[in-house]
């Protein structure tokens, strides 16, 4: 019987190839799709579960309040840890990270920077699961110059032989290799490519009161098993009571930590839209399969009068239906397969997604089998209907030729119709205002210029020094225009606990504000306006770590109506401030602007301390003339290694900068645009299949029309528009969906545009153009036919 339902279903195939293959590319298009979502969804949802110990592990989370300005970090003292294992022995273990950042590597004659090394305690590879290549994982990191290497890691300098016992200089350490590991999943915090001992920072118990109050690593317990997060409430807060108390009480600051399983740590708010997408890209597909299967019924109803006649039972004609759907999902499925190995292979989809391979059936096996169970569901999902609707019909009203009504049908394809223009239109409105959004970030003015600002990182020390004699010597080149720098980046600040004191002496309660350090030139070399006193001057000595300039948010928030002269202290010194910046965007334009203080200090890095001194940074901005951009880079290179050989030159253009702070929304926007493109796609597949059938079985009515005075215009019209009312319907309720999902994801800036009506009248506008190109270019042959031809249709 099984071998007799391939044949029939094969006979049916043959016989309507154009359903067939309408049927197949809608459903493949939708399950490809939903296997690259899927599998995004599954290395998301599954972040750090792959370490043995995940259950037991807890990052320490900790929120700062200092005098009511709140803090929620994801970092804690570097002390916290072991004065928790001290007083709590239910903490089996504990680990550090320390994320360093760009590290200069060398190696005999190579050398490049590394953005993902980390200090580390010894305990990392008990507490998470690595698989270890090279080296003894319980010593590994136990001396102070000690230092672990992944796979990728290794063989970038030392290529395949084992480089355990080799030396690595990194900034100003000479760091030993004592284990390699592999690379771990892309779907891990802690993707690091070295680790370093964390136990070359020697601290002494007479600075753990001060250390507390600095946010260094983060950290992770090892608890008992079955331990609950709520268990630990209040032990931070005894710990910062016991051991900086009262110095933390004097200056208004206080801590509050908890426990966070690392496996809920990982929180991508991407995640409910693209499960969002794949349900609806499949669920657009297998309304394709459904409407075509029930519009057909007719020409099979006969089949199936024919064989309850021969004695078949509705079980076994839904069994033979359910067989058809799912052996047409199964070849969808192996080319949708077809189409996931080459989209990932071909095009951007895997950056888009941010991951670097997607399906690998040699190291999963499995997934092969779960690919076949999702085929089965789906095919299921796509039959169960039309099976049961199929066979439904009384067998005598087909042998007598009493065909059904087909009203429920007919209305049940509406309804199924209305659903997918709804999905697509909510998803093609969403993308078009998403960007608009990114256009208006994009062109917004941010208070400086960004145009032609080339950002160069001075690393080490030794280069910071000559900054001077960088500056001067980039000045000879007239295509450089101006230059100066910041230590911490053209477009950042930091936070720091500061006391005002007006021109009366008057000093304030303490509050924290942003500062920004910068050289001279600063506010010329990036375009922005003083609109009240003066810049700093090196004419002026008393400038130079004496005084500083606000923002106009600043003086506004202080109420100032003198704001020169006023004084601002702070760790670095007091500065008297001389001048008002008209307010600029320093933060992305998710935030609000924020007051800021510019301040001209000069900080001598080699006497910095040791922890600092490990990796001193500054920025230098150089603004270049639009003229011949390549050439003055290439001048700043040789710039750069004549007066510094050891050094990397590598810049950064600061527009490029600013563009990746909405990285993840352009993503986003773009896999919206490459969705909403095939929902679509499928839909009109779809709307072709039913306008080629309902052209079919109207071909007598066609041809009255035609002799009776109809042109072809008004039956494609004819024809069409129900099938436009239907669009119309949707693009209205569309409407109302895309407007309070684009509502809530703009909430995510602080400035942003408003929802512009005329976007969803050009929506709809776009939505019944496409619907009536697509049925008109099935009809058309059989409107413009020979009525006659047409009439005797059969």
């Amino acid at each position: 019987m099984f071998l007799n339902y391939i044949k029939i279903t094969l006979r049916n195939l043959y016989k309507e190839k154009m359903y067939a293959a309408i049927n197949i590319a809608g459903l493949s298009i939708g399950i490809a799709c939903c296997i690259i979502l899927g599998l995004f969804l599954r290395s998301e949802l599954t972040y750090d579960r792959y370490n043995l110990k995940h259950k037991r592990i807890f990052e320490i989370e900790s929120e700062f309040n200092t005098n009511g300005k709140i803090s929620y970090l994801s970092t804690s003292s570097r002390v916290l840890a072991p004065l928790l294992a001290r007083d709590y022995p239910e903490i089996e273990s504990y680990v550090r990270f320390k994320l360093i950042g760009r590290t200069l590597v060398r190696y005999e004659e190579e050398s490049f920077y590394s953005t993902r090394v980390a200090l580390a305690d010894d305990t990392v590879f008990d507490i998470f699961t690595y698989d270890i290549i090279y080296g003894d994982p319980k010593t590994a990191l136990s001396d102070p110059h000690s230092m672990a290497i992944s796979e990728s890691f290794a063989k970038k300098i030392f290529g395949d032989i084992n480089p355990i016992g080799k030396v690595i200089a990194t900034d100003s350490d000479l760091n030993k290799i004592t284990l390699v590991f592999a690379d771990l999943p892309e779907n891990s915090f802690r993707r690091y490519d070295a680790l370093l001992s964390i136990n070359r920072l020697q601290d002494d118990e007479d600075q753990f009161k001060d250390l507390l109050k600095l946010p260094f690593s983060t950290t992770y317990l090892l608890m008992p098993e079955g331990y609950k997060a709520e268990s630990f409430q209040g032990k931070v807060e005894s710990i910062y009571s016991k051991y900086a108390g009262e110095s933390m009480e004097t200056e208004g600051v206080s801590v509050r930590g908890w426990l966070q399983p690392i496996a809920e740590i990982h929180q991508n708010p991407e995640v409910p839209v693209f499960t969002a997408v794949a349900i609806f890209i499949l669920l657009v597909a297998c309304i394709n399969y459904i409407n075509l299967a029930t519009a057909r019924s007719m020409k099979r109803d006969r089949e199936v009068g024919m064989r309850k006649v021969l004695g078949a039972t509705r079980p076994q004609l839904i069994a033979q239906f359910l067989g058809e759907s799912i052996f047409l999902t199964m070849i969808a499925l192996l080319i949708g397969l077809v189409i996931v190995e080459a989209v990932t292979a071909f095009s951007p989809v895997n950056d888009l997604l941010g991951r670097q391979e997607l399906m690998n059936f040699y190291d999963e096996p499995n997934l092969l089998l779960w690919m076949m169970c999702f085929g089965l569901v789906v095919g299921l999902i796509s039959g169960i209907y039309p099976a049961f609707y199929l066979s439904s019909v009384q067998p005598l009203s087909t042998l007598t030729g009493t065909t059904r009504s087909g009203k429920h049908s007919f209305r049940m394809r509406q309804s199924l119709m209305l659903i997918q223009f709804i999905i697509s239109m909510a998803v093609i409105i969403s993308m078009i205002l998403m960007v608009l959004q990114m256009q208006y970030v994009s062109n917004k003015p941010l208070g400086f210029k960004k145009e032609n600002k080339a950002e160069i990182r001075l690393q080490g020390a030794e280069l910071i020094g000559k900054y001077p004699i960088i500056k001067n010597e980039l000045l000879k080149d007239s295509r450089i225009l101006d230059v100066s720098g910041s230590r911490t980046g053209t477009v950042a600040a930091v936070p720091s606990r500061s006391y005002i004191e007006d021109n009366d002496g008057v000093i304030g309660e303490p509050q924290v504000l942003n500062f920004k350090e910068v050289k001279e030139d600063f506010i010329k070399t990036m375009g922005m306006e003083i609109v009240r006193g003066r810049d700093f001057s090196s004419d002026l000595s008393t400038n130079i770590g004496n005084s500083a300039l606000v923002t106009e948010s600043l003086v506004k928030k202080m109420g100032w109506e003198e704001p020169l002269g006023k004084r601002i202290e702070n760790d670095l010194g007091m500065f008297k401030v001389i001048g008002v910046v008209k307010d600029f965007h320093y933060r992305s334009l998710h935030e609000q602007m924020e007051p800021l203080v510019i301040i001209n200090v000069q900080i001598d890095s080699l006497n910095l301390s040791s922890l600092l001194k490990l990796r001193p940074t500054e920025y230098l901005v150089a603004h270049i003339s639009n003229k011949d951009i390549s050439g003055a880079l290439k001048y700043i290179e040789n710039v750069f290694k004549n007066i510094n050989p050891k050094s990397l030159f590598e810049y950064e253009f600061l527009e490029d900068y600013l563009d990746g702070r909405y990285r993840r929304e352009s993503r986003l926007m773009k896999l919206i645009g490459i969705f909403a493109g095939i929902c679509i796609l499928i839909s009109c597949l779809g709307l072709f299949g039913l306008a080629a059938l309902d052209t079919e079985q109207r071909t007598k009515e066609i041809g009255v029309r035609k002799v009776l005075g109809s042109s072809t215009f008004q039956i494609i019209v004819m024809l069409s528009r129900g099938i436009l009312l239907i669009v119309l319907a949707a693009s209205v309720i569309a409407s109302l969906i895309a407007y309070y999902i684009i509502d809530e994801w703009l909430t995510n800036f602080a400035y942003h545009i408003g929802i512009n009506p005329i976007v969803f009248v050009l929506s709809v506008a776009i939505a019944i153009a496409v619907a009536f190109g697509t049925v008109a270019l099935q009809s058309f042959k059989t409107a413009n036919e020979n009525p006659v031809k047409a009439l005797r249709y059969e």
